[in-house]
């Protein structure tokens, strides 16, 4: 510590630190479920199926004079949505936050606080979704991801194995979500790392490679690594960290741009449905408890986390261990 002996430390002065605060920068929700807004809490909304709407069938054909050309119409199926209220709040007494203003502005660091719980569950949420087989298949890698293996199995070969089933079933693919443990044994794989050559990977990289290296070797525009966490201990016992994203599977798909509706028919897998009335993604207001001399800081959205084209994505298997 600085030491002066015509200065005093001031721990009033040094701030406040939050063990956790970069953990908001590991969370992908929004990246992997598009934000789309919607007008009404609950609805339909058309799906263009490839059977129904005869989306890939030959249809062309050489016109005689005098006669037309083969005519068909746009046919699609119906599907439902509905947005949930999810919120929570953070009391500020009046006592305690004249008792730490000197520290900090309680009101900012409720808001915070209220804000994480928010962007927690919508993490957990949308990694539920994702990384469910009653939402997308699920293949099984050739051989298990474990340290035993690590000279054996093949990610890239099992990845693409997948990519090439998506494309041949009509759909496209661009994003591959890894969790963070799974790519850490990835990238000291045997296999990955002669592919990681073969990408111009220079051999004193390959234990550092970066998630944009494997998008240039599997040809996709993003791999995302999912390295949430959080705590699964009940309040008031100690800190027990959980996987956000288990490492059971690794999700592969199409994930397409944010916006309006609109957005929703260029063959993404899936979004957050966020009802636009109710407010922003995410929304923060106060208001007074008086009764209990308190300041209220409330965190709150109202959103679906919608598959809406289970055949746009893909389940990995991992078989970590």
């Amino acid at each position: 510590m600085y030491s002066n002996a015509a200065a005093t430390f001031r721990a009033d002065l040094s701030g406040y630190v939050f063990e956790t605060a970069d953990w908001e920068k590991n969370l992908i929700a929004p990246l992997v479920l598009p934000i789309v807004n919607v007008d009404s809490q609950q609805g339909q909304y058309p799906v263009f199926k490839k059977t129904k709407g005869q989306l890939l069938k030959r249809g062309v054909k050489a016109r005689a004079p005098y006669s037309g050309f083969p005519r068909g119409t746009m046919s699609y199926e119906q599907d439902t949505y509905n947005c949930q209220e999810w919120g929570y709040e953070q009391a500020i007494d009046d006592t305690v936050a004249k008792n730490v203003k000197r520290f900090f502005d309680a009101e900012v660091v409720a808001t915070e606080q209220a804000r994480r719980k928010l962007l927690l569950d919508y993490e957990i949420r949308t990694a539920a979704a994702l990384q469910s087989t009653a939402n997308f298949t699920a293949t099984a890698s050739g051989t298990a991801y474990t340290l035993a293996n690590i000279a054996t199995f093949d990610f890239a070969l099992d990845i693409e194995g997948i990519i090439d089933g998506l494309i041949g079933n009509g759909e496209s693919v661009n994003t591959l979500v890894i969790p963070y443990q799974v790519w850490t044994r990835i990238k000291a794989s045997t296999k990955f790392q002669n592919r990681l050559r073969g990408a111009g990977v220079s051999s004193d990289s390959i234990l550092n490679a970066s998630a944009e290296a494997a998008a240039e070797i599997l040809n996709l525009e993003n791999v995302i690594v999912s390295r949430g966490t959080y705590d699964t201990a009940n309040e008031g016992v100690a800190f027990t960290s959980g996987l956000i994203w288990a490492n059971t599977y690794c999700w592969l798909g199409k994930v397409t741009s944010a916006g309006n509706p609109a957005a929703m028919l260029k063959g993404g897998a899936g979004y957050t449905l966020n009802w636009s009335a109710f407010g922003p993604p995410i929304g923060v207001s106060t208001y007074r408890d008086e009764p209990h001399k308190s300041d209220i800081v409330r965190a709150e959205q109202c959103v679906a986390e919608k598959i809406v084209n289970s055949a746009a994505g893909a389940l990995l298997t991992t078989q970590y261990s």
